[in-house]
């Protein structure tokens, strides 16, 4: 069998942690000489494709695409796969050089993940080009790379939370960078500005307060310290047991396990022995030996979320249902309702299926249906007893309607906690009303809270990065083709503000005095050591035109930049560093940075920067 790939040179694939000569934004760029063109047009490309990509990748796929070329091809599948677990928005730009090369930039939030989907696509449009041409290509090797690569792409890219974070980040032009690759840590604004998010849940929440949410029955013993309403509550180390307190407190009860979350485990409204055996080895499963038996508390079901010490919005929950129609069965109405689903905006309902399982069945049948029921227009078909989002539960915002009592036993619990960002999951008739006068309970604590929205990330950023401050970003200065004389005295000059400067040279990067790195490292990485240590209160960059060309300007945006005397810049160099810089100075020994003269000029350039938002303990 011929080889996969058709005959060409091989594509040199190239980071730009930055904007770029070659595009405004950091990309990942591919640069090759096409194989010749097939003649199709952009439609009977994209039929062709299907051979090789699956229905839910090329459901992916930007089409029309933008011609017939290989290129076109290389940048939809590229994309496609980058957002195989949903769309990023990332850009993508095709150049073709007067030289015969083409090149292919796409934007990434994990350079590692965006170079490995524009190397799959290179492959599968090289295997696309080469069957057109009449080689042999293996399809079903091809398949396999591409199954390896949405792998990793299920492990890098930003889940469906963290999507939204980074689309309410880039409206508010806050800087965003990995972590660690697959550790779904990312960091939001540079440095000393910064804050770390895992989802909502951020650094500032403490490792006591998250221990004590995991564990239902230690922090619903701290609830009840506090003097709020709690749950009555018992674990059972047997099945025997859980009977015997079920008996005890009186059926209806619930049933769940010690740890864990998003509705794992959880059973509802379990009403005799029959049902509880069933939901005992449920929770026993989900929560690995230990089970809570707990007291049936009436009402609807309410998510309050405090972030940063107040407030931010409460919602009602609800489990999921169906509507009747008189012609389409349960197993088809749960299909319209899964596409339903699928196009909503928000992230946390759209991404979680309805899924037909034992307790759905169950749930059905204590009903009178079954999947193939024709249930008539108007009736109503529960499928769930508990309202978790993370079982197919919905959600009505309720947060204008919450009683002030509700709100500061909301904002209490957070700060005893000791979390900026908290679900509370509490069980009332009426939110309207205080605490004090209804039954009433909180019923769990959850560190991590999801949201619905991109409108909760924008309320999330908010909370941490106040409107009207600087986006999460440190004082930064680029030199280009300065001496270490004069970073040094940039540097200085930032020090006599009561900054730590973090400074980076042609080789290395300082915190300080103290170096950062052992050997010489790249552009790149002295930046982003920096950035990620939040120590480093404002930065000075050294670097070059031909460093700049070859990775990308070092920050998406910065302060101001400075050229050495002497130094000429290219037209397209001159252009990106008006668009990265607020100002530009073209000679860097021009300004005595002594003296009063370099106070005035960082005076004049600098925002106002104020520390980020801390969790409020008033």
């Amino acid at each position: 069998m011929d080889a996969v790939m058709p005959a060409r040179e091989p594509a040199l694939i190239q980071v730009f942690a930055g904007p770029s000569v070659h595009a405004p934004f950091p990309a990942v760029m591919a640069q090759f000489r096409p194989p010749a063109d097939p003649g199709l047009s952009a439609g009977q490309l994209a039929t062709a494709l299907t051979r090789y990509l699956t229905p839910a990748l090329m459901a992916r796929m930007t089409l029309p695409l933008q011609d017939g070329s290989f290129a076109a091809v290389v940048a939809a599948v590229a994309n496609a796969l980058q957002d195989c677990f949903g769309a990023n928005g990332f850009e993508a730009l095709v150049q073709r050089g007067s030289d015969g090369m083409t090149r292919v930039l796409i934007g990434y939030a994990d350079p590692a993940a965006a170079s490995l989907a524009l190397q799959t696509a290179l492959d599968v449009a090289s295997g696309l080009f080469g069957q057109l041409a009449g080689r042999q290509v293996d399809a079903a090797g091809l398949t396999a790379q591409l199954q390896r690569t949405a792998a990793q792409m299920a492990l890098r890219q930003p889940d469906p939370l963290a999507r939204a974070l980074h689309r309410a980040a880039r409206r508010r032009g806050i800087p965003v960078t990995v972590v660690a690759p697959g550790s779904r840590v990312w960091l939001f604004g540079q440095g000393s500005a910064g804050v770390q998010f895992f989802e909502a849940a951020s650094h500032l929440d403490s490792l006591t307060g998250s221990g004590l949410g995991r564990n239902k029955v230690h922090s619903n013993q701290l609830v009840q310290a506090l003097g709020f309403p709690g749950v009555q509550h018992r674990i059972a180390d047997s099945l025997g047991a859980a009977r015997r307190l079920a008996r005890e407190m009186g059926f209806p009860v619930v049933l769940k396990p010690v740890a864990g979350g998003q509705g794992r485990g959880v059973t509802a409204g379990v009403s005799d022995e029959a049902a509880l055996d069933t939901a005992y080895a449920a929770a026993l499963q989900a929560g690995r030996g230990e089970v809570l038996v707990e007291r049936h508390v009436p009402g609807e079901d309410h998510r309050l979320v405090v972030i940063g010490g107040r407030l931010a919005w409460a919602v009602r929950r609800s489990p999921p249902q169906l509507a009747g129609d008189g012609q389409h069965t349960v197993a088809e109405l749960l299909a319209m309702e899964n596409q339903r689903r699928a196009t909503l905006p928000a992230a946390d309902i759209a991404s979680v299926p309805l899924v037909p399982d034992a307790e759905m069945h169950a749930m059905l049948s204590a009903q009178g249906w079954t999947a193939e029921s024709r249930p008539p227009a108007g009736a109503s078909i529960r499928l769930r007893r508990i309202a978790s989002i993370s079982r197919g539960g919905t959600l009505a915002d309720c947060t204008a309607a919450v009683h002030p009592d509700i709100r500061d036993m909301a904002e209490a619990i957070a700060r005893a906690f000791h979390l900026d960002a908290i679900g509370i999951d509490f069980m009332t008739p009426d939110i309207g009303r205080s605490w004090r006068e209804v039954e009433c309970a909180v019923l769990e604590v959850n560190s991590t809270p999801g949201f619905s929205s991109d409108t909760r990330a924008d309320t999330i950023l908010d909370m941490r990065f106040p409107p009207g401050g600087c986006a999460g970003r440190i004082p930064a200065v680029v030199l280009i083709g300065a001496d270490a004389a004069a970073l040094e005295s940039v540097a200085a000059a930032l020090g006599r503000r009561g900054l730590r400067v973090g400074r980076v040279d042609g080789t290395q990067g300082f915190l300080g005095t103290a170096i950062r790195h052992r050997g010489e490292a790249a552009l790149p990485a002295r930046v982003r050591a920096l950035l990620l240590d939040p120590g480093c209160e404002a930065l000075v960059i050294g670097t070059s035109a031909e460093e700049i060309d070859r990775h990308g300007f070092p920050l998406d945006r910065c302060d101001l930049a400075l050229t050495a005397a002497g130094v000429a810049l290219s037209g397209p160099m001159s252009r990106l560093l008006a668009a990265c810089a607020s100002h530009v100075l073209p000679a860097a020994e021009a300004v005595d940075w002594s003296g009063p003269e370099a106070d005035a000029l960082l005076d004049e350039i600098m925002c106002p920067r104020a520390p980020h938002a801390t969790p409020s303990m008033t």
